[in-house]
C-alpha cells in the first residue's frame, strides 16, 4: 500500500442529515492537496442511517473507511477507536459539521511539518480567531479553558476546537494514557501530551457556521460533565508518571 501522508477522522453520532456533504467537501480538499490520504468516518454507535450511508459512500471513494463502536460509548472514544487503526503519518480530526473553516488545514500542516510542533489545534480564543456564536456558550468556553489552564498546568486557550493534528508518533506514545470516552478527550490528549513533553502549537481558527444547524451541546449537562474530567485529569496529574521514559523520548 502507498504510504498515507494523511488520516482525516470525522467523528459521527446520527449524522444522516450532513454526513454525505460532508464526506464530499472533505475528499474534494483533500484531493486538491496532492498527497495520499485516507478518511476514517468514527461511528459513535449511531441510531439513524449514518453507517449506512457512509457504507454507500465508500463505494465512490477508495480513500474511505468507516469505525463503528456498536453502541453509542462517547465522542473520545469514538476518537481512540479511530486513531488506532489510523495509518496516516499526520492524522486529523475534524467535527462533522465542519464548523471550523478548512483553510486552517495547510496551516496546521505547517506547524506539524515545518515548525517542529507534534500536535498542532485550532483555537477560537486567540486575538485573530473569527468566531461569531451565542455570548453565553463563549463564557463557558472560555471558563472552561481558565479552570483547566489553572488546574492542569497547561498553557492551551482553547481544549474544544474541533480540529486537531497530530503526528503519528506523537499519538501512539500519548494514547496510552487516555481514559476519557466522552468531550473530555480533548483536554486530556492535549494536556497529558504537554505533560510528557510534546510541543503543541495552538492556531487561530475560523468558525464558518456555528448557526447552521441544532447544536448537539447541551450546555449545562456538558459543563457538569467536563468539570468531571478535569477533576479525573487532575487526580491523575498527582501521580502522573510516563510508563516508559525511553519511550518517550
Amino acid at each position: 500500500m502507498e504510504d498515507l501522508t494523511y488520516t482525516i477522522i470525522i467523528p459521527a453520532f446520527n449524522e444522516e442529515k450532513i454526513i454525505a456533504s460532508t464526506i464530499d467537501k472533505v475528499h474534494e480538499f483533500l484531493l486538491k492537496q496532492q498527497k495520499p490520504f485516507e478518511m476514517i468516518i468514527a461511528n459513535d454507535g449511531s441510531k439513524d442511517h449514518t453507517a449506512e450511508i457512509v457504507t454507500t459512500k465508500i463505494k465512490h471513494y477508495k480513500e474511505l473507511r468507516l469505525v463503528s463502536n456498536a453502541v453509542n460509548m462517547g465522542r473520545g472514544a469514538a476518537l481512540t477507536n479511530a486513531f488506532r487503526v489510523a495509518k496516516g503519518k499526520i492524522q486529523i480530526y475534524i467535527d462533522a459539521d465542519l464548523a471550523i473553516d478548512l483553510d486552517l488545514f495547510p496551516k496546521l500542516m505547517g506547524a506539524l511539518e515545518q515548525e517542529g510542533a507534534d500536535i498542532a489545534i485550532g483555537s477560537k480564543h486567540l486575538p485573530h480567531s473569527a468566531v461569531d456564536y451565542p455570548p453565553l456558550r463563549r463564557l463557558a468556553s472560555k471558563g472552561y479553558s481558565s479552570l483547566t489552564r489553572i488546574f492542569l498546568s497547561s498553557t492551551i486557550r482553547d481544549y474544544q476546537c474541533g480540529f486537531k493534528a497530530f503526528k503519528k508518533e506523537t499519538l501512539n506514545k500519548v494514547l496510552p494514557y487516555i481514559k476519557e470516552k466522552g468531550w473530555s478527550w480533548d483536554t486530556e490528549i492535549i494536556v497529558k501530551a504537554q505533560w510528557l513533553g510534546f510541543k503543541v502549537v495552538e492556531l487561530p481558527a475560523k468558525v464558518i457556521n456555528i448557526y447552521g444547524r441544532e447544536s448537539k451541546v447541551h450546555l449545562f449537562k456538558d459543563i457538569k460533565r467536563m468539570a468531571q474530567g478535569i477533576y479525573r485529569i487532575w487526580k491523575d496529574k498527582r501521580n502522573f508518571k510516563p510508563k516508559d521514559k525511553q519511550q518517550i523520548q
